[in-house]
């Protein structure tokens, strides 16, 4: 006999985007759970590089864009939920960086310094002396300028066991399902998914609402739904990864001549204490057509240009492929925003960057609002024998450090 559970709202995805929500959905009293078939965080969550942007590198050839405007107040957001004053407390989140460096190799053109100087004049953008530039920059070969960015970088694995925490008796490891699972009842929307573990217990779940904050995992949803006015894309980035030999923490955007930064750097630690940089930018849109060694061979000859004061022969590089999946838009253009829709009694969203992720909350807690979806009282005790869903591991070290215990 196959048993029944039924809860308010029933999350289908383990990333960044179905923590956050679940972590508000149960403040609110809703009976949330979550729902995750491989590790949490390990889809696009734990290959982000943590930065929670204010705007600025979409505005980099001299003009505030929408999507600057839409994730401008986002560092505000995050910084209060760090100092425990926010919508989920997160004060036990490291802080790797309180501010992002953007930094040009040559002087920068009067037209983009004045506006660089506009934004001074609100703190979001301000100009380094030369005698508080990072030490990696000391160096006498390096010509170029620095501005400090309000954008701060967060260690992004701290950040989903912070968001694990709270709620481990609401996240169920399943086996991987497919549209089978998924029993739609007369109005075409959800009657139900069907679950199992992989012992092979099999659960019904009904809820008032679902939601599928599944990344990727989103098509098969809509394909189920049969939402042709739904369409999801993928954007793929193929972002490298370098053991350094040297000890030189970097948080920064190089600038080049387009609209994406030349390279993106974040500096974080491996599981045996060795420094990584972490690189995307220009150099990982440009790269999804080649191969690793290529892509490898291409980031050092870029590394050496950017840094030719610098070392690399000793150090360790690694590359990996990542597809950002999010809402299709025309010519595949990145989209500005969230996006979160209603079907019938499920709401398919993507938060389209991980700094996003409580505008996200906020835009779906709100179409509960709308559908007055209100707490019941629901009991989910025949899920509490089964699994947790396993945290993923950081993606350098998974690379790196490939002898180091999950």
């Amino acid at each position: 006999m196959i048993k029944t559970v039924k809860a308010d709202i029933v999350i289908v995805g383990g990333g960044i985007a179905g923590l956050w929500l679940l972590n508000r959905l149960r403040k609110a009293g809703f009976t949330a759970i979550l729902l995750e078939a491989r590790a949490l965080g390990g889809g696009q969550t734990l290959k982000s590089q943590g930065i929670i942007h204010g705007g600025m590198k979409y505005a980099l050839q001299g003009t505030w864009t929408q999507a600057a405007n839409i994730i401008a107040d986002m560092p505000n957001v995050w910084k209060r939920c760090l100092e425990g004053k926010g919508e989920i407390d997160l004060r036990e989140v490291p802080i790797l960086s309180s501010n992002q460096h953007l930094w040009s190799p040559s002087k920068l053109a009067s037209k983009i310094t004045g506006f660089f100087a506009g934004f001074a004049l609100n703190n979001q953008v301000q100009a380094v002396d030369k005698s508080h530039y990072p030490a990696i920059f000391q160096n006498p070969r390096f010509k170029g300028e620095i501005y400090s960015l309000d954008e701060i970088v967060i260690d992004v694995p701290s950040l989903v066991r912070e968001l694990v925490k709270p709620n481990q008796d609401a996240l169920f490891k399943i086996a991987a399902f497919d549209d089978t699972n998924l029993h739609l009842n007369e109005q075409g929307g959800i009657g139900s998914i069907e679950v199992r573990t992989l012992k092979g217990d099999v659960v019904q779940i009904q809820a008032q609402r679902y939601v599928f904050a599944a990344g990727a995992g989103n098509e098969m949803i809509l394909k189920k739904l049969n939402l042709a006015d739904i369409i999801m894309q993928r954007r793929p980035l193929h972002m490298v990864l370098v053991k350094t030999a040297f000890n030189y923490p970097l948080y920064a955007h190089c600038m080049g001549l387009g609209t994406v930064p030349r390279m993106t750097i974040t500096t974080h630690l491996t599981h045996d204490g060795q420094q990584v940089w972490y690189l995307g930018g220009q150099i990982a849109e440009d790269g999804v057509t080649r191969d690793s060694p290529t892509q490898i061979q291409m980031t050092q000859r870029e590394l050496q240009s950017l840094f030719p004061w610098l070392d690399f022969s000793t150090a360790q590089f690694a590359s990996f492929m990542v597809d950002r999946a999010e809402p299709a838009q025309p010519n595949g253009k990145r989209p500005d925003g969230v996006f979160a829709k209603t079907i019938e009694n499920a709401i398919v969203a993507w938060p389209t960057k991980l700094a996003l992720a409580p505008r996200l909350a906020d835009e779906i807690i709100q179409l509960l609002t709308t559908a007055e979806i209100k707490p019941q009282l629901y009991d989910t005790r025949e899920l509490r024998s089964w699994p947790m869903p396993p945290l993923a591991r950081p993606i350098w070290d998974e690379l790196l450090c490939s002898n180091v215990a999950a």
